[in-house]
């Protein structure tokens, strides 16, 4: 990983948008995290009410992601304030929320972090926290801390999990205090945090330290002798073949609480995780981050075969699996609840399908993107992990801790009210032409997912990305078809069930056909 740092770059004299700017840079950086994940903060002064200079911290607010943050995604806070909760020996969750609300400078500022208290208490300016791939692949093993210590050296302090908020932040502290040197940390199971005098500094320790991660990971993969291979993948005919079988049984079973899309992934990373040996005994060990739990669930259903073929296994048969996973979530919640929580969609977010590839549900295609992506990066931490120890994840008590913590539930409040056709998928015919364009934007405007077709596939697949842009979302799916043709409505059908996992209405705007 190189440092994308350029001195000319950086607003001068605004702490606030020289932070935002480093921010940026890390968040367009996947491996760096994804999706809300992660933290930056810088100290620095600004004027009080009386025109007074005061400290103030700026940390980013909860929910907000890097990649593309403004400065309205920062909350500001009075420093010397939040700094004397560092004295306190405990503090719950509410407490600790409701203080950082009465410190805001700013009553209309976001919610800050959940680790604001880490970035005040630490007295260095500026601080980084990421949820690195490489970083995780050698915190996520059984001898994490000795791997950390050969790898990174001994400039990082190495920090035991602990759920994040007032406990990890003084655990930090505490260790930050015993060794002033430190240039950050290493959080079992959660990333790295690196720190400095200024933005610079720990942007460029940030890179540092994931690159020396990833260069150790990378000679662990030329020494390898052998890989356990699993079996061979399908054809793409005889895996959509199986998606036919599957995806009305699965969309159908998983929409019984609220209706979802569902998208299906074959990309060779994937095919490579869902086909390997190792398939079971990594998967079901639980997150990389218990960060991603929120978009995927603890574990994802691995599809279980009662014979050497995918093809043995009855949709009815895949029913009663998904059943007995919503099942087990509903003995996970009783296990471990307390009278404050309510039991979320049992159901699984992402499905593992040995030959045929990854499954993955949420409200739109913009979603289930999303949750592909934090889970291929999970793999490939799992994979990393496996070749250097053996990969661990927190337990299952740490797992709900994260999963139902009101704190992280409150990142789905954010979301906006969902529109009136939101979840339903439909197929437009004809859609080139004015009146079906005009169709088209109706339903997007009023929330579906749209598949439009017409026998031009530029003028289509043109349609499909202005609308898509139109909604702010991956909504809209072109697909060229020709309504004479059962060839080419199957291809089209296919691509829409590969997209969004089925259709629920039709609009036949293409005229009459005589087939």
């Amino acid at each position: 990983m190189r440092s994308r740092w350029h001195v000319s770059a950086v607003p001068a004299n605004n702490p606030l948008e020289a932070l935002v700017f480093r921010s940026r840079l890390i968040g367009e950086e996947e491996r760096l995290g994804l999706f809300g994940g992660g933290n930056t903060s810088t100290k620095g002064e600004a004027p009080d009410l009386l025109g007074q200079p005061q400290a103030i911290l700026w940390v980013k607010g909860s929910g907000a992601d890097l990649k593309g943050c403004e400065a309205r995604h920062f909350s500001p806070l009075r420093l010397e304030v939040v700094r004397q909760l560092s004295g306190r020996a405990h503090m719950s969750d509410e407490e600790m929320v409701a203080f950082l609300e009465r410190c805001l400078v700013d009553p209309k500022a976001p919610r800050p972090s959940v680790e604001t208290l880490l970035h005040a208490f630490i007295p260095e300016r500026d601080i980084d926290h990421t949820h690195a791939d490489a970083i995780l692949s050698l915190a996520n093993t059984h001898h994490g801390e000795a791997l950390v210590r050969k790898v990174l050296g001994k400039q990082l302090l190495w920090i035991p999990y602990l759920q994040p908020g007032f406990a990890l932040s003084k655990r930090v502290f505490e260790a930050y205090r015993r060794q002033p040197s430190a240039q950050g940390a290493v959080l079992e199971k959660h990333g790295l945090i690196t720190w400095g005098p200024d933005g610079r500094t720990s942007y460029v320790r940030t890179i540092r330290y994931v690159s020396m991660a990833e260069r150790f990971l990378a000679r662990q993969r030329r020494r390898a002798r052998g890989v356990a291979h699993g079996r061979p993948a399908h054809s793409h005919a005889e895996a959509t073949a199986l998606l036919r079988q599957y995806l009305p049984a699965i969309r159908g079973t998983i929409s019984r609480r609220r209706k979802v899309c569902l998208t299906s992934w074959d990309s060779p990373d994937v095919l490579a995780f869902v086909n390997t040996k190792q398939l079971l005994s990594l998967a079901r060990i639980g997150p990389a981050t218990p960060d991603h739990m929120l978009r995927t669930k603890r574990l994802p259903l691995i599809m279980e075969r009662s014979s050497r073929s995918s093809v043995a296994v009855s949709p009815q048969a895949l029913v009663r699996q998904l059943e007995r996973y919503a099942a087990a979530h509903q003995r996970y919640f009783l296990k471990y609840r307390q009278p404050e929580h309510a039991m979320q969609d049992p159901y699984p977010r992402v499905i593992l399908i040995p030959g045929v590839g990854m499954l993955t549900t949420g409200k739109d295609a913009t979603e289930t993107a999303m949750v592909a992506a934090i889970y291929r990066h999970a793999m490939a931490i799992m994979r990393e992990a496996s070749r250097v120890g053996r990969y661990t994840s927190v337990s299952e008590r740490q797992a709900f801790g994260v999963e139902y913590w009101p704190l992280e539930l409150y990142k789905l409040s954010l979301a906006p009210r969902e529109a009136e056709l939101a979840r339903e998928v439909g197929l437009l015919t004809g859609a080139a032409g004015g009146i079906g364009r005009g169709i088209a934007e109706l339903l997007v405007d009023r929330g579906a997912s749209l598949v439009v077709t017409d026998l031009r596939r530029q003028e289509v697949e043109a349609l499909a990305q202005t609308l898509s842009r139109r909604a702010g979302r991956q909504r809209v799916l072109g697909v060229a078809m020709d309504v004479t043709d059962e060839r080419s409505i199957e291809r089209a059908y296919d691509a829409a069930m590969r997209a969004f996992g089925g259709i629920d209405f039709l609009v036949s705007n293409a005229g009459i056909a005589s087939v």
